[in-house]
């Protein structure tokens, strides 16, 4: 294969998606356009190579060559004619890995992740999630048999794969799949950070995207933060490759700081990243979809930092841009300019120009249809918020009835292609006939009432229902709609008070668990009343998992008091901070300030080394046990007494630590063997396994091994001869 070729794979293989923002390989071209016609051509030349002498050499080439002119026709918008080529190369790969799949199976993961991109780009977000998850399990596969070529593309195709599970709605999806990706990153960073700290990085803003969509702004700003200072390094090592990429980290981290209410962060880095991309944006024309969003959220938080008219100027250039792009390249873009205009249409409701909210409201509302009808998982919320702008612009002016009609319409559109959408879309319009002149509150009540009276699949949009009966001004109307709509008796959570259900949420998401038991002890009786109860259950319907968990402490707490429920959970939570110290210095610091750890039976998946920490500190105090973890040779000699005693324990602990530790593994796994059969539990046994080791270690490590073992096999000959002699062959090579 050529150098061109494997550095075109090499990039394929750490991943080319990068929170959405990055366009597919080769598409930095100064001309795309231009660089299609050679594609083709070198396309035409391999087929005709491949057909007339079809050995697997020359099909991989005329594969490699599809990979190519698919990624220059897309960085074209030639989305559609991106796909046949990316389709033939997927089908040609995974003929190839039907005749040797050990060699081909690389290319047919890389090939399948590839048309899942084109396929995304073309509008199916569905269908390109199923094509990345088979990419990514193809990869696994292979990190499992090549840990060290594969992970750099198991990397990239979890960011690949969360990118396009964000875009489809699944951000809890998205994140987790992200976070794999940022942990992988961070480690291929650490061995080379020349080659892995941008693939970091924009994991990192993958991330920060997913924990944003969740709800959980700290969790983003702390992932778009680490991404931003990456980039900034990069790009002041190399400015031409890397301030493009400044930029865009800049602009996710000012969107977010603006949902987290830090508008004048917000506002700072948006003008970098707006000045950034207006400078880059001529010379790469590339970049056009990242300076539009850097331009929105620059509005948002000029807006928010009380300069309505430049946030207007900012967001009507944005939207510009966008109709711009559509223009060009059709449905690559919808969905950025959907978005511009509905916070386009929420300046203008803002600025006083409710005519000009109407107007610009309805175009996003129409934008997200078209969007919704197509995927709507990830375009309900939007289509929600627009028409949620638009509906209050008109009730501004006066236009109550059109302002239903509108949730009516659209209700009624999706009642059968996604009953979800609908159903939600019906529950808007009835929380805004509340805030009509009568008859519309009475009729909103009814409707609400009837919703949830028959509502049997409670989710977040029962909350919100719930909510606003709750809420309403008279509550005898309620009571007499529920008694009129429904058989039932009067539900327990529509008595549920605003500070009762606020208090248990609170106690619910407590940072940690000394906070959590400081909130109880200040609110016992609040909390262990069964109010407290149907707050729980009404919390459940928003985070079960966190509502059923703390109804199990909740219930504990009232049977055996608040010390017996909540020392577990503290000292679980103390338990991982201490796992979690950057160094033993740091370490050893928390287990002085934390010494009941030392009571602590730490649960399954602690470090083998940390557990051996804890029951040498318990046996021979802390010193002791950290000069084992600082101090090779004082480990070496905790190992020897241990082997002159015959103690299988505290060999077992000096294992642990060899391999967590120090990483020598060959001596980790022959002292655990060890410590199996003087403890006897040498079944299962298996010493030729230690031959595995051998090339990863030293002559030094090995002869020191073996003349433990010969020492061992005279000692303990009765009944573990044979043992001992096959471990003995292995680590002479002679097994």
């Amino acid at each position: 294969m050529s150098d061109g070729k494997a550095g075109r794979r090499m990039a394929y293989e750490v991943g080319t998606v990068d929170g959405g923002e990055r366009e597919p390989v080769e598409s930095g071209r100064s001309d795309p356009a231009g660089a299609v016609a050679p594609a083709r051509e070198a396309v035409e030349m391999c087929r005709e190579l491949a057909e007339r002498e079809p050995a697997a050499a020359h099909r991989r080439d005329l594969g490699e060559a599809l990979h190519d002119l698919a990624d220059r026709l897309s960085a074209t918008g030639d989305h559609e004619g991106a796909l046949a080529p990316a389709r033939e190369a997927a089908r040609l790969f995974a003929g190839l890995a039907k005749e040797d799949m050990e060699v081909f199976q690389p290319d047919l993961a890389r090939s399948v992740t590839s048309l899942a991109d084109k396929t995304a780009a073309a509008g199916d977000r569905t269908s390109a999630v199923l094509l990345a998850r088979q990419g990514l399990q193809l990869q696994r596969d292979l990190a499992k048999h090549r840990p060290a070529a594969s992970l750099p593309g198991l990397a990239g195709m979890l960011n690949n794969l969360a990118t396009h599970l964000a875009a489809d709605g699944e951000p809890a999806d998205a994140l987790a799949h992200a976070e794999e990706a940022a942990a992988l990153y961070g480690r291929l960073a650490g061995e080379d950070p020349e080659a892995f700290l941008p693939e970091y990085a924009g994991a990192l803003g993958n991330t920060g995207s997913a924990r944003a969509a969740l709800g959980d702004l700290s969790g983003a700003l702390d992932a778009d933060r680490g991404a931003v200072a990456i980039r900034r390094e990069l790009a002041v090592r190399q400015p031409a490759v890397f301030r493009s990429e400044l930029a865009i980290a800049l602009t996710g981290l000012a969107a977010h700081l603006n949902l987290a209410g830090k508008p004048e962060e917000g506002l700072t880095a948006a003008a970098e990243a707006v000045a950034l991309l207006r400078e880059l944006v001529p010379g790469a024309p590339v970049l056009r979809p990242s300076f539009a969003r850097a331009l929105d959220a620059l509005a948002q938080n000029l807006a928010d930092t009380g300069s309505p008219e430049e946030a207007l100027s900012a967001a009507l250039e944005g939207v510009g841009l966008w109709r711009l792009l559509v223009d060009e390249r059709g449905d690559a873009h919808r969905c950025g300019l959907a978005l511009a205009l509905r916070n386009l249409a929420r300046l203008r409701e803002t600025n006083e120009d409710p005519e000009g909210a109407v107007i610009t409201a309805r175009e996003a509302v129409t934008a997200y249809r078209a969007l919704a009808a197509e995927s709507p998982r990830a375009f309900a919320d939007g289509l929600v918020e627009a028409l949620g702008i638009l509906a209050r612009a008109l009730a501004r002016a006066g236009d109550h009835a059109s302002a239903a009609e509108a949730y009516e319409e659209c209700a009624a559109e999706f009642a059968e292609a996604h009953p979800a959408t609908a159903r939600r879309l019906a529950v808007e319009r009835s929380l805004l006939l509340l805030a009509c002149p009568a008859p519309g509150p009475s009729e909103g009540v009814r409707e609400l009432v009837s919703f949830l009276g028959r509502d049997d699949a409670p989710d977040p949009v029962t909350v919100r229902a719930r909510r606003a009966l709750r809420a309403h001004s008279d509550p005898r109307e309620v009571r007499e709609a529920w008694a009129a709509e429904t058989s039932d008796p009067e539900p327990g959570w529509l008595s549920l008070s605003a500070g009762t259900l606020e208090l248990v949420g609170t106690w619910m998401f407590a940072p940690d668990w000394p906070a959590s038991r400081d909130l109880w002890s200040r609110h016992a009786d609040a909390l262990g009343s069964d109010e407290a109860a149907t707050a729980l259950d009404e919390l459940a319907l928003l985070d079960p998992a966190s509502a059923q968990r703390h109804a199990a402490l909740r219930e504990f707490v009232l049977d055996h008091g608040v010390t017996a429920a909540y020392d577990p959970l503290i000292l679980s939570d103390q338990l991982a901070a201490w796992v979690g110290c950057e160094s033993w210095a740091e370490s050893r610091a928390y287990l002085q300030d934390h010494p009941r750890l030392l009571q602590v039976q730490p649960s399954q998946d602690t470090p083998l080394s940390h557990v051996a920490l804890l029951d040498v500190t318990r046996a021979e105090g802390m010193d002791a046990a950290y000069r084992l973890v600082e101090d090779r040779d004082a480990l070496q000699a905790y190992v020897e007494r241990a082997l002159d005693t015959g103690d299988g324990n505290a060999l077992m602990h000096a294992a642990a630590i060899e391999g967590q530790v120090f990483e020598d593994r060959l001596s980790s796994f022959a002292h655990a063997q060890v410590s199996m059969i003087l403890s006897g539990a040498a079944h299962g046994i298996e010493p030729e396994e230690l031959a595995d080791l051998i090339p990863r270690s030293t002559e030094e490590i090995r002869g020191r091994l073996l003349r433990e073992i010969a020492g061992l096999s005279v000692r303990y000959a009765d009944p573990y001869g044979e043992l001992w002699l096959r471990m003995i062959k292995a680590l002479s090579g002679t097994a």
